[in-house]
């Protein structure tokens, strides 16, 4: 056993854990769940730890970067619209993006059922009638918010991955379904 000091004081390591997770499609955002795969059942036996959870969530038919923790205060952090925590998604969608789409996602999008979401920064990337591909960065997370923000344009989102939540951004290298410990 070793004991590591600094200026004379004992350092000891931390209990808390951070994993940031490629979340593939088909499997939830939560702790448990009955019925499906859920983000806790594709961290390893041997790295769990009493506590873990996703810090937000993301559709079940979703992929891409999400935080799981045993950090409480962490996801309290990140959540609240009101510290403005950038999500960066890539998303296909199934027509053109003209070139009023970003002035549209950046005035506020407005459902039908009247929510309306902060100003989303849109960039395209391709534009065709059959496909269309861009980056989109919001800062709240409201339900669906992303596919209804393309929906109130005109078009469907066919496949939706997030690529960045704060500082943390999705390692290409982390195959889909699989992560890696955070310090």
């Amino acid at each position: 056993l070793q004991a590591i000091t600094v200026s004379g004081k004992s350092v000891t390591a931390s209990s808390e854990k951070y994993f940031l997770l490629h979340k593939p499609t088909g499997v939830v955002s939560a702790v448990s769940d009955k019925e499906h795969q859920t983000v806790i059942d594709l961290i390893k036996q041997g790295d769990r730890v009493s506590g873990l959870y996703p810090v937000g969530r993301l559709d079940r038919d979703t992929e891409g970067l999400l935080l799981i923790t045993n950090n409480g205060p962490l996801g309290f952090a990140m959540l609240p619209p009101l510290y403005h925590v950038a999500k960066t998604y890539y998303v296909e969608v199934n027509d053109i993006l003209g070139p009023d789409a970003p002035a549209f996602f950046e005035s506020g999008v407005v459902f039908e059922d009247g929510t309306v979401c902060q100003s989303a920064q849109l960039e395209v990337l391709s534009s065709a009638s059959d496909k269309s591909c861009a980056r989109v960065t919001i800062s709240e997370g409201k339900f669906h918010q992303v596919k209804k923000m393309f929906l109130a344009y005109g078009v469907k989102v066919t496949y939706l991955k997030r690529i960045s939540f704060g500082a943390f951004k999705l390692d290409e290298g982390i195959a889909v379904g699989s992560y890696r410990a955070l310090t």
